[in-house]
């Protein structure tokens, strides 16, 4: 993992894990699922931080994934 990537919560502070996730992505009435992107997620259950972190290599892999949608 690249050190200038978030490593913390900003809800909990519990260290991020790194997961691979499936993301939906949607563009107008386009729809691709991408599966097995690198993500960075709170495992604290008690935090209410949802939110899924990708680095910027992440978002090239979706890219990838689903060159059909070109909102980029």
């Amino acid at each position: 993992m690249v050190p200038q990537f978030i490593k913390h919560c900003p809800v909990c502070g519990e260290t991020l894990e790194e997961t691979l996730v499936s993301v939906d992505v949607k563009d107008d009435v386009a729809v691709c699922h991408a599966e097995s992107i690198p993500a960075l997620i709170c495992k604290n259950a008690q935090c209410t931080n949802k939110e899924k972190y990708f680095a910027p290599f992440s978002y090239n892999l979706i890219k990838m994934k689903c060159p059909e949608i070109n909102k980029w």
